[in-house]
């Protein structure tokens, strides 16, 4: 069920009515148009679909999907949606970020201006873009001089990143600089890039802050229609779609694109949604279980003497076991208070689902389970999960069947589970630490950049 490069490409170009993948990406140049960033520095980049060359057809090759049938349990058949097509990134971030660079070109190439995408990042968004760069420069889609990406990171992501043109060309080095923050807090690269990029606004060279939810939720609504034209859609069949979220962008792109093919006269049945997160960062379970369960998002912890192991049976919505209740499960997973809380917790409430927090301590406990499960798709786990570059995938699907097990969700007949993102670590593809900068404020940005 790959959609590879030709056919991706093909689907964007045929005229036959009934492909739901055609008409949504017909309907997505003009939506595009009015999805510029709202903190864009007024840069509002307009899209329509080049003719499919060669270089472009190669260009979207990585923003294929598959779904993969990984067996059943508690009586739900499991399915992975794996959104990790792309060797360079292995995030779901991959289509959204082509889709920017591929906007930007054609800014570059409607008027002359330069532009530099700007985007703080916990890691993902900035691997994604910084790819999506490499790949229109290597197609000679766009030159240096007039598309370049900077990033910003916590310095505690920076093992994600991957050697690519941008980092092993000293020019392409100092146009695209990987920048990284080492504060205490990883959440403060948000408002020191918003600094920035405000400060950055009345500069000669267009500065596009990448950070909003509309540039993804546009690609993400493609979820949904690959779902519809390739997914099991037996009548009847209620579906429950799970993802390991920091702010649950891709599924709010998701129910973006089931609405969208309401719109367009395709139906396709409404599933309920389970959101997994972790300890570090589990505001939105804490705002779901407070706004419509009454419950108290305060786990009373207990320490076993014997073994150092935290423990509570309070709640079932939080691990019931942890090392740590403050861990940091994965990094990738930083943002508190996420403004998005609302809009997913009333879609829960209205279609069903639920939300979980998971620990690494279960994530470990059930991890043989996780991994026979995914032996039989594209995405097999390695034996020792020491090397593990991101834990996400892994959290989504302990998350999955600890909610089964628990009872948190009824009524579903199968789960569809979101593979946003999964890392090996390979320490020979890492950066060098003299090919990154290291930056504090706002103004270290602006002095590595402009």
């Amino acid at each position: 069920m790959s959609l590879g490069a030709r056919n991706f490409a093909a689907k964007i170009k045929t005229t036959d009515s009934e492909s739901v993948i055609t008409r949504y990406y017909n309907g997505v140049r003009e939506a595009s148009r009015r999805c510029a960033p709202a903190r864009s520095t007024g840069f509002a980049p307009e899209f329509s679909y080049p003719v499919l060359t060669d270089a472009w057809e190669e260009y979207f090759a990585v923003a294929g999907a598959s779904l993969s049938p990984l067996g059943g349990y508690a009586g739900r058949n499991l399915v992975l949606l794996d959104l990790m097509k792309n060797p360079g990134t292995r995030t779901t971030k991959t289509t959204a970020s082509l889709l920017m660079v591929a906007r930007a070109v054609q800014h570059i190439d409607r008027t002359g201006e330069s532009v530099l995408l700007f985007t703080p990042s916990s890691g993902n968004k900035a691997i994604a873009l910084r790819d999506a760069v490499a790949r229109a420069l290597e197609l000679k889609l766009a030159t240096p001089d007039k598309l370049r990406i900077v990033t910003l990171t916590p310095a505690s992501t920076l093992y994600k990143f991957r050697r690519n043109v941008l980092t092993e060309s000293d020019e392409l080095r100092a146009r695209n600089p990987i920048l990284v923050y080492s504060g205490s807090e990883a959440g403060d690269v948000k408002n020191i890039g918003r600094t920035f990029a405000e400060a950055a606004a009345g500069t000669d060279e267009r500065v596009w802050y990448s950070l909003d939810i509309a540039n993804y939720k546009v690609a993400d609504a493609c979820r949904a229609f690959y779902e519809h034209e390739f997914g099991d859609d037996r009548p009847g069949q209620r579906l429950l779609h799970a993802h390991a979220v920091s702010s649950a962008y891709g599924l709010l792109g998701y129910q973006h694109g089931i609405d969208t093919m309401a719109a367009l006269g395709i139906p396709h049945p409404q599933p309920g949604f389970l959101l997994v997160q972790h300890l570090a960062t589990s505001d939105m379970v804490r705002h779901y279980l407070t706004e419509t369960k009454d419950h108290d998002p305060q786990p009373n912890w207990k320490r076993r003497d014997a073994d150092e192991v935290y423990e509570q049976r309070d709640s079932p919505h939080f691990p019931q076991v942890t090392w740590n209740p403050q861990e940091n499960l994965e990094p990738t997973f930083y943002t508190h208070n996420p403004p998005t809380a609302p809009e997913m917790t009333a879609l829960i409430a209205e279609h069903g689902g639920s939300a979980v927090v998971v620990s690494l301590l279960e994530c470990v406990q059930r991890y043989g389970t996780v991994r026979h499960h995914f032996q039989a798709s594209d995405r097999p786990l390695p034996a020792d999960p020491r090397h593990l570059a991101e834990w996400s995938l892994v959290m989504g699907l302990t998350g999955v069947l600890n909610s089964l097990d628990r009872d948190l969700v009824r009524g579903f007949d199968g789960v569809v589970l979101h593979g946003s993102g999964m890392y090996l670590t390979e320490p020979d593809q890492m950066p060098e630490r003299s090919q990154v900068i290291e930056v504090r404020s706002a103004e270290d940005v602006a002095k590595a950049v402009l």
